[in-house]
């Protein structure tokens, strides 16, 4: 089934799913009388689900939910608890710098930010909590990259492409390895109006306790509010301690 263009698709494969809010497990027989879809068209959408782990039987035949759902909900609410966590810990950066704070995550290879803290007074970014950012050319995006298997890098450019945005834009996956290595060995990254212009970001990774990385903690602002080395630099420090509390609270120790 190409569910893709298709809302009635997609709104009985809801109906299917949102049964399950109400008892642990169906038999074929009551999903049909449930929701007076047909055999066959009942029969093509479980198998669907089924075959994706969404649905799963057990041992009798009846359908209860799969490990995919759960794997799901579990996703949501390590990101729910990384984002309350964080909050407090970007309101006190966003003061202390007076820039904008984001906290961000890969999701389904997209850098996405999940949580945004704008400065009471000067320059406020307009992105937006839930979208998505360029992966090669962000601070969000480049610093989850560079901590992030080679293989998963390579596929994340592949998908989403390396647009020059502007004349500091990294637009080759060559280049964009090696700018990996430096912000490794550095331990932060820095977006110097690699996606828009006038406009610098440092960040950090957030690793969990595997040493995986969970998330990118940032700052941005005007160039001219980090106009050297040694003013980067500075705020990169403040970046790490906001961050090592971060992984302190979230019990992300190894």
């Amino acid at each position: 089934m190409n569910t893709s263009n298709n809302p009635s698709t997609v709104l009985k494969t809801f109906k299917i799913l949102n049964l399950f809010l109400e008892k642990d497990h169906f038999t074929f027989g009551e999903i049909e009388a449930r929701l007076g879809f047909n055999k066959s068209t009942l029969s093509r959408f479980l198998s669907v689900l089924v075959g994706n782990d969404y649905l799963r039987k057990d041992e009798s035949g009846q359908y209860e939910l799969g490990l995919t759902i759960f794997a799901l909900g579990n996703r949501a609410k390590v990101e729910d608890h990384l984002r309350t966590a964080a909050l407090p810990i970007m309101g006190l950066l966003s003061e202390d710098t007076g820039m904008t704070v984001h906290l961000g995550i890969l999701d389904r290879l997209r850098v996405v930010i999940i949580a945004k803290v704008n400065p009471q007074r000067g320059i406020q970014m307009v992105s937006r909590i839930g979208s998505s950012v360029p992966a090669h050319c962000t601070g969000q995006g480049k610093t989850i990259l560079a901590f992030s298997p080679e293989a998963t890098v390579r596929k994340v450019l592949e998908t989403n492409g390396m647009k020059g945005f502007t004349p500091t834009t990294i637009t080759t996956v060559g280049a964009f390895l090696e700018e990996c290595v430096r912000i490794r060995a550095r331990g932060f990254t820095i977006d110097d109006s690699e996606h828009e212009p006038g406009i610098r970001c440092i960040a950090v990774p957030v690793l969990d306790g595997a040493g995986q990385v969970a998330a990118a903690l940032s700052v941005s602002s005007m160039a001219s509010d980090l106009p050297d080395a040694d003013a980067m630099e500075r705020i990169a420090g403040m970046l790490l301690r906001a961050r090592d509390k971060l992984r302190e609270k979230m019990h992300y120790t190894r």
